[in-house]
């Protein structure tokens, strides 16, 4: 059995297991991106560096078996400084 093929069962395991997803692939910690899970629908936050990063962590969110929508409300440095 592959990881790909264990399907979370219910919002707290897939809070895990995307979590687990974000530093395995990206080195992303739970600090650096907080994954918050309600009825299938995974919502980041936090800040990273580049929109590049960003992107990523979304697409690798919606790739767990389970995600049902993924709302991506992580900032970027380079974003954030376009207002000051």
């Amino acid at each position: 059995m592959f990881v790909n093929e264990i399907i979370p069962i219910g919002d707290d395991a897939l809070s895990v297991a995307v979590r687990n997803r974000l530093q395995l692939e990206l080195g992303l910690s739970h600090e650096a991106v907080r994954a918050t899970v309600a009825s299938g629908v995974v919502t980041l936050k936090g800040r990273l560096g580049s929109s590049g990063t960003r992107e990523a962590a979304g697409a690798t969110a919606a790739s767990v078996r389970g995600v049902r929508r993924v709302v991506n409300d992580i900032s970027t440095a380079r974003a954030l400084g376009r207002f000051f």
